[in-house]
């Protein structure tokens, strides 16, 4: 039996009386009968014929540790970020996304639902409480931490809570403040693109540059290949171009040597990773661009 379906092994045995190896042999039971059954659907199935709702109500974010769906928690909103319009697959569709703390930690959540968005976006306030309930789990493959996304089947009730927490401080400069200059600049903003391809830039060590297979003077015996990874960051008002290179390409990516680069590239989801970045702008054929020279996953720590 999952780990993380104890809790309704546990509600079922107490509501038959009974031991929970008993219920765990109506599990196998029910799978004999419908073989096609996952074991947490033959127990979802064992507990609803038993007058046992399978939706678990005390969660926290503690126990948000794997893939799961039916999640009903109530939480403080820590922080509330403004909406995004994001166009997947043609559609365009409104997404907020919130930080939300109890007493156990904080996690991301990711708000699909337009009509959803429009009522946080007009209720909510960070220090408020929010309940959720029918909520289901996912992890971002990019950072590797679970979040907590809603779609049109979830309920949601704010509660205002005149103790606000403090919101997070720290100044940062908008993108539309990027001038022309050589000024560095610290932007709090959502990565929404990568681009895939080209993400190597090879160079001529000795003449510097930029080549395919090989320099046309010095051939290919003093190549330098070097991490190139460029995308777009978008800090909800504006959006910015942006290259990362090198070791700055790297801590993007959260890469270990071991991993395949374009498949961790490919794994970034469009708007849900956000990073402080500190970079220099750079001009282009008219068009302003920013040199990251760091990058970090946002903290969320008051």
């Amino acid at each position: 039996m999952m780990e993380n379906e104890d809790w309704l092994v546990k509600a079922v045995a107490e509501k038959l009386g009974t031991g929970q190896d008993k219920v765990k042999e109506l599990v196998k039971k029910k799978l004999y009968e419908f073989p096609n059954l996952t074991e947490s659907a033959a127990l979802r199935m064992v507990a609803t014929e038993n007058g046992v709702m399978p939706i678990r109500r005390n969660y926290k974010i503690a126990d948000i540790n794997d893939e799961f769906g039916h999640i009903n928690i109530t939480a403080t909103i820590k922080r509330k970020f403004p909406p995004r319009e994001i166009t997947i697959k043609g559609t365009k569709s409104k997404v907020i996304n919130l930080v939300l703390q109890d007493q156990g930690g904080s996690i991301n959540v990711v708000v699909w639902d337009a009509n959803k968005a429009g009522y946080l976006e007009k209720e909510a306030s960070d220090g408020d409480t929010i309940s959720i309930a029918n909520a289901y789990s996912r992890k971002n493959k990019l950072n590797d931490k679970y979040e907590l996304h809603l779609g049109n089947g979830c309920a949601i009730k704010v509660t205002k809570n005149p103790t606000a927490l403090v919101a997070y401080k720290k100044e940062y400069q908008r993108i539309s403040d990027v001038k022309d200059d050589s000024k560095l600049y610290q932007i709090r903003c959502f990565v929404v693109r990568l681009f895939t391809n080209n993400i190597f830039l090879i160079r001529c060590g000795i003449c510097k540059k930029k080549v395919i297979d090989k320099c046309d003077e010095h051939g290919d015996t003093a190549l330098s290949k070097t991490l190139f990874i460029s995308g777009i960051l978008d800090d909800g008002l504006s959006t910015i171009r942006a290259s990362f290179f090198d070791k700055t390409a790297e801590k993007l990516l959260g890469l270990s040597k071991a991993e395949n680069i374009e498949n961790k590239v490919n794994d970034v989801s469009f708007g849900l990773y956000e990073v402080e970045v500190s970079g220099v702008p750079n001009k282009f054929n008219e068009t302003l661009s920013l040199n990251v020279k760091d990058v970090r996953p946002i903290d969320y720590t008051i």
